[in-house]
């Protein structure tokens, strides 16, 4: 291999570009970075591994945070690759420059310039051209790739450099890749090169898609839907569709490649089955992003056999949603069932369908395992039970009151106490938000923050009660005034929204006054005027 120099070549100004220490020898390196936070035994990494050594660098700027591998995933999925041959033609020509004079300036300029750079979108481009390239040199290739995968920093860099090494078969690079992959912002790139040098590809493929559980997984998913092998289909039918982005991007993959009309005919009472199978209907039916019941051929025959089965089954609360979903599925009366009855759905089967569903969900049992549920310490469960209870009309103030004393600095339990609050337990609630919420350091004066992270906890709290405060005119006004000279817009624009249901426009006259002059948000300024000048705002 021929060494990158960083002296060999270089003019004093080339010098004076280069940074005191190179980005390629700081440490750790990402990889390195990850190796570290792998555990033999275990899937994906340790919590802190997924926590890049480029993360402050990346998020500076941004008011939100990208998940690992979201925008890359939204990229191949949601938009179309680069159109920028400019681009390209620039990442080619200091390409083949390093590799022509492979210098530490010339290395550092393509570094710079694929830090700046979205890979995803350009890569399939640069690589198309590279192929063409009769007078590549691989050896110099191969090395920057390899330097730029193991021993660099910044995210790009890594995805970049995989992706040239996904063009050479060579095996040993296998174990690099599957380390690399654990990541989900390296996934879909990994997935590629293993592809491309694995001996068994999709063996390899299954392997790394039970390491990681967000984009990563959905990438891989993707790449087995042609699969014929029975371990890979039952796993996909059982466990694969299940994603920290959303089940229903892989559900129609999972359903149709796993077999889950064959799964139900072959199967009796087996409770792992039923679960999946009702979670892969219920995404199915959601829709969204990706094929769903209308693509799926065998829907009806599937939800028919999963109902019967269900019927004879020890049942859970999961299965008591899934089963919902499926009854406000049947009951659409804005569907087209012509189209629809192509595929099964005829009027004789939604008819016996919608009686089953009926049968299960009127089942007496149900309210104790609700209420069951409800007194649950986990959030999961207490959160299923509490879907169903809104199924069943039964109360739950009680509950949701209770449980938000115990974890005040919870957003989410504010918001689900504030749906089912009513005008009699109004006053408890907004004396204890006034009790609970710092409302001197929530109003430090309007700004741009962001309002997320630990800082903001408490502003998050806030958001949801200015929101239910539209529903009562005329309360909360001390919870309103933090809000109206919080930094964070959403609480000042929640606020303002209160302000417009209120009948007494002297009050909320006197309270914007106080702020419209101060307000940094052009449009927000304009709406709190109007309502001062006695306009009604615009829905």
């Amino acid at each position: 291999m021929v060494a990158f120099d960083q002296n060999s070549g270089e003019k004093d100004d080339d010098a004076r570009e280069l940074p005191e220490t190179l980005p390629w020898d700081v440490r750790p390196s990402i990889y390195d970075h990850l190796c570290l936070h792998i555990v033999s035994g275990q899937p994906g990494l340790v919590e802190a591994g997924y926590q890049l050594p480029d993360e402050e660098r990346v998020n500076e700027d941004l008011e939100l945070r990208w998940a690992a591998g979201a925008l890359d995933g939204v990229m191949t999925h949601h938009t179309g690759g680069s159109d920028s041959d400019e681009r390209v033609a620039k990442t080619i020509w200091l390409l083949l420059t390093c590799c022509e004079e492979p210098t530490a300036i010339n290395k550092y300029r393509l570094y710079q310039h694929i830090v700046e750079e979205h890979i995803v979108a350009l890569i399939d481009a640069v690589i198309t051209r590279l192929l063409n390239e009769p007078q590549l040199k691989h050896d110099r290739l191969y090395e920057l790739a390899y330097s730029f995968a193991t021993e660099t920093t910044d995210r790009e860099t890594v995805k970049f450099g995989i992706a040239l090494l996904g063009l050479y078969q060579v095996e040993e690079n296998s174990e690099l890749f599957h380390i690399l992959g654990r990541h989900d912002e390296f996934t879909l790139f990994c997935a590629v090169a293993l592809t491309n040098v694995a001996d068994d590809s999709e063996q390899a493929l299954w392997e790394l898609a039970q390491n990681v559980f967000g984009w990563g997984r959905i990438h891989i998913v993707e790449r087995l839907a042609e699969t014929e092998n029975e371990e890979i289909r039952d796993w996909l039918l059982r466990e694969g569709f299940r994603n920290s982005v959303l089940t229903e991007y892989l559900a129609y993959i999972c359903a149709n490649t796993g077999g889950l009309l064959t799964a139900l005919h072959n199967s009796t009472q087996d409770r792992e089955l039923l679960t999946a199978a009702g979670e892969l209907i219920e995404a199915l039916i959601n829709g969204g992003p990706a094929e769903d019941m209308d693509d799926y051929d065998d829907g009806a025959a599937a939800v028919e056999l999963y109902l019967q089965q269900i019927e004879e089954a020890p049942v859970t609360l999961d299965d008591f949603l899934h089963i919902r979903a499926i009854q406000l599925y049947l009951s659409n009366q804005e569907a087209d069932w012509d189209v629809r009855s192509e595929r099964g759905w005829s009027r004789e089967c939604r008819q016996r369908l919608e009686a089953a569903c009926k049968r299960i969900l009127e089942r007496p049992e149900w309210e104790a395992r609700v209420r069951q549920g409800l007194e649950s310490e986990g959030d999961y469960e207490f959160f299923q039970a509490n879907q169903a209870a809104r199924v069943l009309k039964l109360p739950t103030w009680d509950y949701h009151w209770n449980r938000l004393q115990l974890q005040p600095d919870d957003a989410g339990r504010w918001f689900h106490l504030l749906l089912v609050c009513e005008e009699p337990q109004l006053t408890q609630v907004l004396d204890f938000a006034e009790q609970q919420l710092d409302l001197d350091r929530i109003a430090s004066g309007p700004g741009d923050a962001p309002g997320v992270g630990d800082d903001f906890k408490q502003h998050g709290c806030l958001d949801y009660i200015l929101q239910e405060l539209r529903r009562f005119p005329g309360q909360g006004i001390t919870l309103i005034e933090a809000g109206l000279k919080s930094p964070v817009i959403r609480n000042r624009k929640m606020a303002v929204a209160a302000l417009a249901t209120w009948g007494d426009t002297s009050q909320r006259c006197e309270l914007l006054k106080q702020v419209v002059e101060i307000e940094p948000d052009g449009h927000l300024q304009q709406q709190m005027q109007k309502l001062i000048d006695g306009q009604q705002l615009e829905e």
